[in-house]
């Protein structure tokens, strides 16, 4: 397939969303799904539990990843090596396969879900290239706080970080965002790296109960194993009624209504496309690779279901895109 043919092939996709859907994804009202988990883990005996959301109670599909599904041959898609190759085109796409909306989502998860406090620190899993680091740090600066390196940016892939730490530069935030590599499943030491891509030795990483929110966006798909790193993100996060954790994630649409089913064909069949051009012709497997971990993923109630068995108990749902994109809002049990 040529670039060229590529690019009609892509514009040919574009083309069948009519601009009123385009315009309809960019001023719906997000829909908001409550589930009544009672700030109790399903680790507790059943007798002292609060009631849990029936809606949670369906056993939960424990999908895997790439690396999980295909075996041990298979590691490097949804890896940081994997978004080595792609890095120098992943801001771009991303705007092209959001119509701009990913920093939207970001800045809702922000603004809404981590309810920010001055004396905060978080930790922002999957950070890649940092924009929520960045706003997280602005938001921080903007409460007024005064903790040096507040905001912790931990991902496996050394070149989107080294784009990371030049974006955190060129916002002024060098003292309040820290961007390290790292693994979400095991927080426990950390390589601080810089914009030149120079890796430092390792160092201790996130300690226990050490912080207050945690931030996750489009990132926990690509994990080998996500039970474990939901439980890492209890062992870091503090246990008071102050703390969250927000997951921002893609989901494959229900289908249910006309513009959901539109939604649900852009995934699957122009997300792959604009993929391949934005890289210029080098990242089609990888990009094939995003449309197969979306249809992987479980269904919104079903990664509830897995939050809470990891004492991360969902509060809400808050569903864009017309169940595209999904932000889960969940708090220590």
């Amino acid at each position: 397939m040529t670039l060229l043919g590529s690019c009609c092939r892509c514009a040919g996709a574009l083309a069948v969303v009519p601009l009123a859907v385009i315009l309809a994804v960019m001023f719906e009202t997000p829909t908001v799904t409550m589930l009544r988990t009672g700030g109790s883990s399903p680790r507790e005996d059943a007798s002292d539990a609060a009631p849990l959301d029936p809606r949670l109670r369906e056993p939960t599909s424990l999908d895997a990843t790439e690396e999980a599904k295909d075996g041990p041959a298979a590691p490097r898609m949804g890896s940081g090596n994997m978004f080595d190759r792609i890095a120098f085109a992943y801001d771009a796409a991303n705007k092209w396969m959001s119509f701009g909306l990913d920093q939207h989502w970001r800045t809702t998860m922000v603004k809404d879900c981590l309810q920010l406090r001055p004396d905060d620190r978080v930790l922002d899993l999957a950070t890649g290239t940092a924009d929520v680091s960045i706003l997280v740090g602005q938001e921080l600066r903007r409460l007024g706080a005064s903790v040096r390196d507040a905001v912790l940016g931990v991902d496996p892939s050394n070149e989107m970080l080294r784009r990371g730490v030049a974006k955190v530069q060129q916002n002024g935030l060098e003292h309040v965002v820290r961007l390290v590599k790292g693994d979400a499943q095991d927080l426990r030491t950390v390589q601080v790296i810089d914009a030149e891509g120079t890796l430092a030795e390792k160092s201790p990483g996130a300690r226990e109960a050490s912080v207050d929110k945690i931030s996750m966006s489009f990132g926990i798909r690509n994990v080998p194993d996500r039970a474990k790193a939901l439980r890492e993100m209890r062992r870091v996060l503090d246990p008071s009624q102050q703390s969250r954790v927000c997951i921002l994630e893609l989901s494959l649409p229900t289908g249910e209504t006309f513009l959901s089913r539109l939604a649900r064909s852009f995934i699957t069949e122009v997300v792959p496309l604009i993929g391949w051009v934005a890289t210029m012709g080098s990242g089609g497997e990888e990009y094939e690779y995003l449309e197969r971990s979306i249809l992987r993923f479980p269904k919104p109630l079903d990664f509830a279901r897995e939050l809470q068995a990891a004492g991360l108990p969902v509060e809400r749902i808050t569903s864009f895109a017309y169940g595209a994109v999904n932000l889960y809002t969940a708090a220590p049990a």
